[in-house]
């Protein structure tokens, strides 16, 4: 029975012996991971922690909101490295938060009492009233001299309106002048054509009696004269004759005949139509040359 125990007991050492030996490397394993983990922890809490407490002036630039931050940041990272999970996180992080809670310092300073504050507030509006006055100077100045402007503005076109009446003026008095110039030339030329052409001047026109019969003879005479530029030697005349009366005109005669310059008298004698009614006639006699016409009358009473 003893050997039967000893020999147990031996089995139980060696199996035991069997499993610390198999469990070894295990343990060594984790006791390497915890030794990477502190080595991590140290390398990483130390400057998030001096970072966190306001040592590094970099940070010292942040505003509280994210110094907060970063310490909480840095107190999950704590704790992640420390328990090796999402609770380690956790915890460190409301150790970061607490921890930082009682690290919080303030600082006030009063930078001006109430009389200095109230004056520093006067003088800046005063100086805004003073600035307000400046502005409505200036506008007030801007606009005096944009009503100068529209003043001289309208001083120009005024005198430019003047200008151009002016020359209005001028120009109508220039074409009046050309006006005149051209009447001038106008009438030079026509005396020059009139030069040119033969002058037809009817003088003297005439009825022997005046108060006269149907069928009895009646003389009239005409007298003209004729003027023709150098180097015409005969003019054609053509005198027609006709007798009218309020219900007819009866022509009495037409001739053509070449005279030279001169003065003439034609007389004619013919007799009162029958057919003719009582009354006043006139004879007309007409001379001509192809370009004027001249005319005379004659008035007679028929019995």
């Amino acid at each position: 029975m003893e050997a039967q125990s000893t020999e147990r007991g031996n089995t139980d050492i060696a199996s035991t012996e069997g499993m610390i030996a198999s469990q070894l490397p295990n343990v060594i394993r984790v006791i390497g991971f915890r030794i990477r983990y502190l080595l991590v922890f140290f390398l990483t809490l130390f400057p998030l922690t001096y970072s966190v407490l306001g040592c590094s002036p970099k940070y010292g630039r942040h505003d509280p909101d994210q110094k907060q931050a970063l310490r909480t940041l840095a107190g999950g990272v704590a704790g992640v490295l420390i328990a090796g999970n999402t609770g380690g996180a956790i915890i460190g992080a409301f150790v970061a938060d607490v921890v930082s809670m009682a690290t919080i310092k303030y600082e006030d300073r009063q930078l001006e009492n109430g009389d200095q504050a109230a004056r520093r507030y006067r003088d800046q509006e005063q100086k805004a009233e003073e600035r307000k006055e400046q502005e409505r100077k200036a506008e007030e100045k801007k606009g005096q001299e944009r009503k100068a402007e529209e003043l001289i503005d309208k001083d120009k076109k005024a005198e430019e309106v003047k200008d151009k009446q002016k020359k209005a003026e001028e120009m109508t008095d220039q074409e009046r002048k050309a006006e005149e110039r051209k009447e001038q030339e106008r009438q030079a030329e026509k005396r020059k054509m009139g030069e040119k052409r033969v002058k037809l001047i009817i003088e003297d026109s005439s009825v022997e009696t005046h108060t006269v019969r149907t069928g009895e003879p009646v003389k009239a005479s005409i007298q003209y004269t004729l003027l023709a530029p150098d180097g015409t030697d005969n003019v054609r005349i053509i005198e027609t004759r006709k007798l009218w009366t309020a219900h007819s005109t009866v022509e009495l005669d037409s001739r053509e005949i070449t005279r030279t310059q001169g003065t003439y008298r034609s007389a004619i004698q013919f007799k009162m139509p029958e057919d003719l009614p009582r009354g006043y006639c006139i004879l007309y006699t007409t001379v001509s040359d192809g370009r004027q016409i001249k005319t005379a009358r004659s008035v007679m009473h028929i019995l």
